[in-house]
């Protein structure tokens, strides 16, 4: 196991969440998540980002492959995504001025390319660290 790949995508892990934490404060205080419609896909990109980049970092001692890695973080994130929804329609806490179904849509989407990229980022990470 080579820890310097394994605190890198920490670190970039790390970062990306802290980054989310300081906007979603900004956020709270000026309320754009209600006066700027691209704020929430900004932070549901970022939250996919930093999930798939944690789930990764757990595994990144196993060697796997670009596939593999891509589908861990997609899948990974994909479920805590779904799971959020869920939990947000269930205690009626989803107030979006497009409705339900397109706001859910738009975030499930911008989770998915966080992960994505996550996925790429770190596949790459690893190859270029000898696996």
């Amino acid at each position: 196991m080579n820890s310097a790949r394994n605190f890198s995508l920490l670190v970039a892990a790390f970062v990306t969440i802290l980054i989310m934490g300081i906007l979603h404060f900004v956020a709270g205080a000026f309320y754009f998540y209600w006066t700027l419609g691209w704020f929430d896909y900004l932070m549901h990109f970022l939250g996919g980002l930093g999930g798939g980049l944690v789930v990764v970092w757990f595994v990144s001692d196993q060697n796997l492959s670009t596939t593999q890695t891509v589908v861990l973080a997609f899948c990974s994130v994909m479920l805590v995504g779904v799971a959020w929804e869920i939990f947000e329609k269930v205690n009626n806490i989803a107030q979006s001025t497009e409705g339900y179904v397109l706001d859910t849509f738009h975030d499930l989407l911008m989770d998915a390319l966080g992960s994505l990229v996550a996925g790429f980022y770190s596949a790459n990470k690893l190859k270029n660290n000898g696996n």
